[in-house]
């Protein structure tokens, strides 16, 4: 009973001491109004008194005394007046009032519930889920798995596989089909079963080098080349065996060979000639050198013309020749020089007719008018490896050239290889040269260069264009050309590796598939997903599938391509084989793994999945306008200015590309094929393409977005949103775009704009992202135009904004990096009031340059990073804001009338919601200038939370919830209950890195990890305990743990882990000033404390910068010239050019089934003369050998040439 009337009396006391308070701040903020509302209280009693003279109704004039209108100074609330006749004195009733009123409203807060908003739309079912596959009845399948395997050839309209030519076979287990030494002159498609491709090299047993299911196919489009020139090859090393008990198809290939005889127009072959081209450009080489690391292997060392003699075995040498070769090269090509124009000529001509299969009559018509000569001195470069740079046609007149590629291991010392010499082919005289990169129009595969004085004949360009209009069949040798420099072991790779291309939503792979290939992705984007939820994106150059392959588990997630994507397919049967073929392979693909894991987000993260605002490998970006008042060129320009300085980067328009291709390639829509490919070699290019859409919905439009990794949708913020977004009706509509990413980029024009009603935009559509841009005033200068000059604007930008250099701490800066992946990240931590420190740290990095991209943080830092985010570049307010939300912690008043019945906490948390609500008023998180993010603890789920929308205050105060001390927030969205985030992760760098921060920077302020603690014993004795505590001054006092201590250390043992992850984790700079000698309470002390931090960061900050290379270059970015395409230096591709001129956009394709994903093509190729001769080259195989016409055959050159001399009409054969 006594402590019942020691509680009513301390509550009593309570309540004194609040009514007290309110009086006295009461008086302070209504003395001012004291005059206005005894005026208005008079004119009332008047009013009174003169309705009860009219005698109008008493009540009506009683309630008139009651209610009246407060000046505007003071709130819409009731006032109660005293009575007229009152003998009480005036000042008291005042006081009543002006405390009813201050208490009134507060009770009403105290216990109010927040309507919680609707949530933001979801991301479409598309975005994670694969189409399914089609069923296909049993009586289709040959002919439809047969189409679906040819399909990416491109045949002609006329070429149509019929099904009376298809055959059905049986083969039982272990039986051959196809052996070394059979024709190699069909294609073969399981129907059901499973076939095996086996390679056996010369020495050693034969290998599995890829298992064919149903639907997949055993062809090499190689082997087409063979048929179309009348050279059918033989299979040397390739066999094909059944498995199971197999059903297949056989297709003939030389039914393609009889429709292409008996049609004349051999202009309708030329595409699928340069798509074989471009298929072993991407598929066979890249993939064989790039990933795999192979370099001599895939190039014939022998000569494909003359008459040839092993280096060895006469030993000579390029380096060395010991036989005087090196001389008479030299005097060949210094009489060729010496003779006279005609002779040059015409020689040049009979060699151009004999590699081109013509008559000299007809070469004198087609070639002799674009020929032209080039002298090379020793080691001088024709073709330089990856240049783009004259992909012109070339045959050897005289000397020798030599072929020599990078060595791909000449970064792999780090394992113990030493790189050897590079290697080198040769090219001798009349051998055709620059073939494959005439037809691909890709960058050179290797370098060309004299190993002797030479003469070239070449045929640029766009005159060799001229030559295949007038003359198609020409591009079959040259085309044959390439095919004959390939290595044996090229052709039998061949048939085990696969080319997949994939339509937006197909399935590269499901989860729980048998995991037998390794993928490499050529272009375009996929998704790999589980349980709808995004787990990784990958781009161009990424590698797919290769732990499960290595692991032999079965695929853990669905992989499904956003758009249209290209890949190469390695079976796990072809890397075992190449690995026991070539060990420095195993080299290679211990770096692909380490680049793999390194890429990946660490497995101990709590947040495993990626932010939807990652933007990893971005290679297309399509820039889309919401309304028409938006200025898009101008945007796209200041967006193309921001990400040039340090990105190589290209801006296509429509009118950009009608000036290229023409005005059919763009607007209309049969013409696709010639656009597509064209826009995937500006990607091959460039680091980053950004498409501008137009206006409509247009057929550019429509590519653009099928094209694009991640759709920016942009809106002036200032207007309403529409009811309907035009982008989501045109997605609905077409399901182009409708997997890639979204985002919403809001202009706010104006200095002083402040962006708002965000929400309002957000939720009409779904957006992985928004971004907010203070726009200049120059985007809008041609807004009161009705039609605007893109040509005009683009001028302006070229003279007016180009030539400078943009201010790192822009938005236009800021959206550039975090689309190009080369954003800075800051991370503040939780401590309390060493939190002061985050603001001078702060100080410190805008002082030394250092721009914030995104900002998050937990408890103190989640505080502080939110008044940074809402205006970015001000210091002063960051500054002024944090100091009155520190003045009013350190209220000793705040505190005690906060105190309660501790049931949940022992604080109300009424006045610290009302100090968060002081500083962010009611803002919203989306409407911030920065990216934001706060980190809370779930404890209805026991999980970690990232808030990256809602009310800002309300997770500012969720993320700083201490246990015990207030009680936890219940989230609007869901209704959980939320803690302080310190819990689960105090500096939480790894959420920010998620979120696609290249640099982050981590700020720890926490408590210093206190360790030394008294060994009590086995047991401990509480009063001994308290008692030396008590005598804590003494030096040699003891130090034991309160139950309170072991409480909170409890708690924090989760982050604790988390930070000495964060700190040894290579992509994050840690950060922590010296303030370890101020306690989590010292809320008085901000100046001291923040000055600790800004001191702290004057010191540090400019050792960073020279450290971080990333850094340095944002700092630095003026120094740097910027990369801009040239209009003279354009890339111009002629992969489809070359096919369009010809056959002009044929009316009709073959069917395309884009219901189907997976294409698989193998081959194995070998030449009819390694059967005839294959005792005089036994070791042939994949020899090592140099290659070089023996001496024989250069003195009948040189007395060819003498004879040239006396008599060019001479007959060469």
């Amino acid at each position: 009973m006594f402590w019942w009337i020691v509680l009513i009396l301390l509550l009593i006391l309570l309540t004194t001491l609040y009514f007290l308070f309110i009086y006295n701040s009461g008086i302070s903020r209504c003395s001012s109004s004291e005059e206005i509302f005894d005026e208005t209280q008079e004119n009332n009693l008047n009013n009174s008194t003169k309705n009860k003279r009219e005698g109008r109704n008493v009540f009506k004039s009683i309630y008139s005394n009651i209610m009246v209108k407060r000046s505007a100074s003071l709130t819409s609330l009731p006032l109660l007046l005293r009575r007229r006749h009152s003998t009480v004195g005036t000042g008291f009733p005042k006081q009543v009032i002006r405390a009813a009123k201050k208490i009134i409203p507060d009770f009403r807060q105290k216990f109010s519930v927040s309507s919680p908003r609707d949530a933001l739309p979801k991301p479409p079912s598309e975005f994670f889920e694969p189409l399914e596959n089609p069923q296909v009845p049993d009586r289709q399948k040959p002919l439809f798995y047969l189409k679906q395997n040819t399909k990416l050839l491109e045949f002609p309209s006329f070429c149509n596989i019929k099904e009376e030519d298809i055959q059905l076979m049986v083969f039982d287990t272990n039986e051959f089909i196809v052996k070394p030494g059979d024709a190699d002159d069909s294609i073969y498609v399981v129907l059901e079963g499973s076939l095996a491709v086996y390679i056996s090299p010369t020495q050693g047993k034969k290998s599995m080098v890829r298992r064919i299911g149903p639907s997949d196919c055993f062809f090499s489009p190689l082997s087409l080349l063979d048929i179309f020139m009348g050279k059918p090859s033989l299979l040397k090393t390739v066999s094909l065996k059944a498995t199971l008990k197999t059903r297949l198809a056989k297709y003939s290939l030389v039914n393609f060979y009889n429709v292409f005889i008996e049609n004349p127009d051999q202009s309708a072959w030329i595409r699928t000639i340069q798509i074989i081209a471009t298929r072993l450009r991407h598929i066979v080489l890249t993939t064989l050198h790039q990933h795999l690391g192979l370099s001599e292997e895939l190039v014939n060392k022998h000569s494909t013309s003359s008459t040839k003699k092993p280096l060895k075995q006469r030993g000579l040498s390029l380096r060395n020749y010991g036989g005087g070769l090196k001389p008479k090269l030299q005097r060949m090509s210094t009489e060729f020089e010496n003779s006279n124009e005609e002779i040059k000529i015409s020689v040049a001509l009979t060699y151009f007719c004999e590699a081109l299969n013509i008559s000299e009559s007809e070469g004198n018509i087609l070639i002799k008018p674009y020929l032209r000569f080039l002298k090379l001195e020793e080691n001088q470069t024709l073709y330089e490896e990856g240049s783009n740079d004259g992909a012109s046609i070339g045959v050897v007149v005289s000397g020798l050239l030599k072929i020599t590629q990078e060595s791909a291991y000449s970064d792999m010392s780090t394992f113990g290889y030493e790189d050897k010499d590079s290697w080198c082919a040769y090219v001798n005289t009349r051998e055709l040269v620059g073939g494959l990169q005439f037809l691909t129009d890709e960058p050179s595969f290797c370098t060309l260069r004299a190993a002797c004085p030479s003469i070239v004949a070449l045929i640029d360009k766009k005159d060799a264009d001229l030559l295949i209009e007038k003359k198609p069949s020409l591009v079959f040798p040259i085309a044959y050309s390439v095919l004959q420099r390939l290595s044996s072991f090229v052709r039998a790779i061949d048939f085990a590796l696969g080319w997949v291309l994939l339509d937006s939503g197909e399935a590269l792979y499901r989860k729980n598939d048998f995991s037998d290939s390794v993928f490499v992705a050529l272009s375009g984007r996929l998704r790999s997903v589980s349980e709808k939820i995004v787990i990784e994106e990958f781009g161009r150059g990424d590698v797919l599938g290769i732990v499960e392959v290595l692991q032999q588990n079965p695929r853990t997630t669905t992989v499904l391509a956003v758009r249209y994507s290209q890949l190469s397919k390695i079976p796990e049967g072809l890397l075992n084989f190449v690995k026991m073929q070539f060990p420095q392979v195993g080299f290679r693909l211990v770096r692909l793994l380490g680049r793999y894991y390194s890429g990946r987000v660490s497995s101990s993260s709590p947040l495993a999945i990626p932010d939807p605002m990652t933007q990893r490998n971005l290679h297309t970006i399509a820039i889309f306008p919401a309304t028409f008042d938006v200025p898009l060129v101008a945007f796209t320009c200041e967006l193309y200015h921001a990400l040039s300085v340090t990105t190589k980067i290209i801006r296509l328009s429509s009118k950009f590309v009608v000036e290229r291709l023409g005005v059919e390639a763009v607007m209309q829509r049969k013409a696709d094929f010639r656009l597509m490919h064209w826009l995937n070699s500006q990607e091959d290019t460039y680091q980053l393409v950004i498409y501008e859409c137009d206006y409509t919905a247009t057929n550019w439009t429509r590519r653009c977005l099928s094209q694009a990794d991640a759709i920016i949708v942009v809106a002036c913020g200032d207007q309403k949103p529409p009811e309907k977004h035009f982008i989501d009706e045109h997605l609905k509509m077409n399901q182009d775009g409708i997997r890639s990413r979204k985002e919403l980029v809001l202009l706010w024009r104006g200095a002083d704009a402040v962006p708002k009603g965000t929400y309002e935009w957000l939720k009409g559509s779904w957006f992985s992202a928004h971004h907010h841009i203070h726009a200049p005033d120059r985007m809008f200068s041609w807004e009161s135009k009705v039609e605007k000059n893109e040509n005009e604007i683009l001028n302006f930008y070229e003279h007016h904004v180009f030539p400078f250099t943009i201010d790192v701490h822009s938005d236009f800066a800021r959206l550039g990096r975090l689309l190009s992946s080369n954003a800075v990240g800051l991370v503040l931590g939780g401590g309390g009031a060493r939190g002061a420190a985050h603001v001078g740290l702060i100080k410190a990095l805008h002082e030394n340059g250092i721009p914030v991209d995104i900002v998050g943080g937990t408890s103190i830092g989640s505080l502080i990073s939110g008044i940074l985010a809402t205006n970015p570049n001000n210091m002063e307010n960051l500054e002024e804001k944090a100091s009155k939300w520190f003045l009013g912690m350190s209220s000793f008043w705040n505190l005690l009338l906060d105190i309660t019945w501790a049931f949940s906490a022992r604080l109300t948390g009424y006045n610290f919601n009302k100090l968060l609500k002081n500083v962010f008023e009611f803002k919203s998180i989306e409407d911030l200038w920065l990216p934001y993010f706060c980190v809370t603890t779930d404890i209805s789920n026991s999980e970690m939370r990232v808030h990256r929308n809602g009310q800002l205050w309300r997770y500012v105060r969720a993320s700083m919830t201490l246990a015990v001390y207030l009680p936890p927030i219940c989230d609007d969205e869901d209704g959980h209950y939320l803690l302080d985030g310190g819990y689960v992760n105090n500096l939480p760098a790894d959420v920010m890195r998620t979120m696609g921060a290249r640099t982050v920077i981590a700020i720890d302020v926490s408590s210093a990890d206190e360790k030394d603690f008294h060994n009590y014993g086995d047991y401990l004795n509480g009063f001994y305990a308290q008692f030396h505590s008590l005598l804590n001054w003494q030096k040699d006092a003891m130090r034991i743990l309160t139950a309170q201590e072991i409480q909170d250390r409890l708690s924090f043992v989760s982050s604790v882990r988390q930070l000495e992850l964060v700190k040894k984790a290579p992509y994050c700079t840690y950060l922590r000033p010296p303030i370890d000698r101020f306690k989590t309470l010292d809320f008085p002390k901000f100046n001291i404390i923040q000055n600790a931090g800004y001191q702290y960061g004057c010191e540090t900050l400019p050792e960073l910068i020279t450290k971080n290379n990333h850094l340095k270059t944002l700092i630095n970015h003026g120094k740097f010239s910027v990369m801009r395409y040239s209009p003279n230096t354009f890339r111009k591709g002629s992969f489809t050019d070359l096919a369009a001129q010809i056959s002009r956009i044929p009316s009709q394709h073959c069917k395309s089934l884009d219901d189907f994903s997976k294409y698989f093509e193998d081959e194995d190729n070998d030449d009819e003369e390694y059967f005839e001769h294959e005792e005089d080259d036994s070791d042939r195989g994949l020899s090592n050998e140099f290659i070089l016409p023996d001496e024989d055959a250069i003195l009948i050159n040189a007395t060819i040439n003498a004879r040239i001399i006396t008599n060019n009409e001479e007959d060469f054969q």
